[in-house]
């Protein structure tokens, strides 16, 4: 008889692996990390926040046997008692809380009435700690049971379910600012005309979890906008005061999707701030506007790159957005390609440069030797209506960049390319040949 029954029990124990019971959520929802950390929150979630949490077993549990339930991504807060109820309609299993056996795992005994494999099994009651989640970090429960006879052992183990996702309440998807400064047009606009667009495009889950209900925004973009000065102009519209005020930059900046902005620029023309006492919008842009060469405007400062730092806010709590790109303003220019110049002891190079026109240009030189590329600015500039040597200061660069025998040279100009003329020329000391290469 004895035999028997641990062959029974054996064979309950292969059934409950192969018959793993499943967890199962009314909702997943999100929480809003930001409202959620909030004092008022106190980074606490609820079981009453989320979804109605189900074991539907695919076993019968055992007076004294175990529900272990699990959770992942998130803690139980052990001060807080959860209920595991069978939905049992008559003599239903009670399950009694044991303890948190660590802060992931919850236990409960079957105290009262074997439970039926039929019914299911609702978890509840407990708090979770957010502690500090990541977007889109998943809160998943699991379970399992502990058969009391030591010959089962665990059984009708259920795989992890996703309950709920911590998120990051607002995002912003930026469009950059991709404006090409014309070297033709004295570098005063962009080769695309006048203007140069930055959108910046918002998602607000309102619906979340501990959601905050935000009132205002504020975008802090950072660069070179020595330009504006124009706009404090009399004929430009302004007051010639020496300083750009919210009116003038009124003109400088075409704002829209935002409710009623309020722009303002620092003294030294490198942070612009527009702050908007509305909800963050699906979509706002913000144009930069330049007068033009033909109305005498300034240089626009290229090569550049452009930041933004944006935050959101309600009464009591500020979101900060971490630091994302604006974009660049670049140059257009010439490219030309010296395809063989040698450098080393043995050699001695010529590379001028000739611009023809009335626009200097600053020169950019890469090197690609031996499988590395070396790139510099260098400190002479295409003067115009000039042949400028650079062949002193590209040498020592090779030198500096450890560049021996043969490399390949490309040489850019922010000039327009129409009046730009590159020469390479080397000689070879030994045998006093001198070859044009370009």
């Amino acid at each position: 008889m004895f035999k028997k029954t641990l062959l029974a029990l054996a064979l309950t124990s292969v059934a409950g692996v192969a018959n793993a019971g499943a967890i199962s959520v009314s909702a997943v929802n999100n929480i809003s990390i930001e409202g959620n950390a909030t004092t008022a929150n106190a980074g606490k979630v609820s079981a009453a926040d989320l979804g109605t949490i189900t074991l539907n077993p695919a076993s019968d549990y055992i007076t004294n046997d175990l529900l272990v339930v699990t959770v992942a991504g998130a803690k139980f807060d052990t001060t807080s008692t959860p209920t595991a109820v069978s939905t049992q309609g008559t003599n239903p299993a009670v399950f009694d809380f044991v303890d948190f056996s660590d802060s992931n795992t919850a236990r409960f005994r079957v105290s009262q009435n074997d439970h039926a494999k039929a019914d299911d099994i609702t978890i509840a009651g407990f708090d979770l700690l957010s502690g500090t989640p990541s977007d889109k970090q998943k809160v998943t429960f699991a379970s399992k049971a502990i058969s009391v006879n030591p010959l089962i052992g665990n059984y009708d183990t259920s795989k992890a379910v996703e309950v709920a996702q911590y998120v990051n309440q607002v995002k912003y998807t930026v469009t950059k600012l991709d404006g090409v400064v014309a070297t033709g047009k004295g570098r005063a606009e962009f080769s695309s005309g006048l203007n140069d667009t930055l959108t910046l495009a918002a998602t607000n889950d309102s619906t979340a979890v501990d959601a905050l209900t935000l009132t205002k925004e504020e975008h802090v973009i950072k660069g070179n906008f020595s330009y504006l000065a124009d706009y404090d102009l009399a004929a430009n519209g302004g007051d010639a005061d020496g300083v750009v005020e919210a009116a003038e930059l009124a003109n400088a900046l075409t704002t829209t999707g935002f409710g009623s902005p309020v722009l303002s620029v620092d003294a030294g023309l490198t942070t612009l701030t527009i702050k908007d006492a509305t909800l963050p919008a699906a979509t706002s842009t913000v144009q930069f506007n330049v007068v033009g060469q033909t109305n005498g405007g300034s240089v626009i400062t290229a090569p550049q790159s452009f930041t933004v730092d944006s935050s959101v806010a309600d009464a009591t709590t500020t979101i900060t957005l971490a630091t994302a790109s604006a974009g660049s303003w670049t140059l257009d220019g010439s490219t030309d390609d010296i395809e063989l110049m040698p450098f080393g002891s043995q050699y001695a190079q010529s590379i001028t440069v000739a611009n023809r026109g009335s626009v200097e240009g600053a020169i950019t030189v890469t090197l690609k030797a031996g499988g590395m590329t070396y790139s510099k600015e260098l400190a002479q500039a295409a003067t115009a209506n000039s042949v400028t040597d650079i062949s002193a200061e590209v040498a020592a660069f090779a030198a500096e960049s450890g560049v021996k025998g043969n490399a390949h040279v490309n040489v850019v100009v922010n000039a327009p390319s129409g009046n730009i003329g590159v020469k390479g020329v080397y000689y070879h000391k030994a045998s006093q040949d001198r070859v044009l290469t370009y």
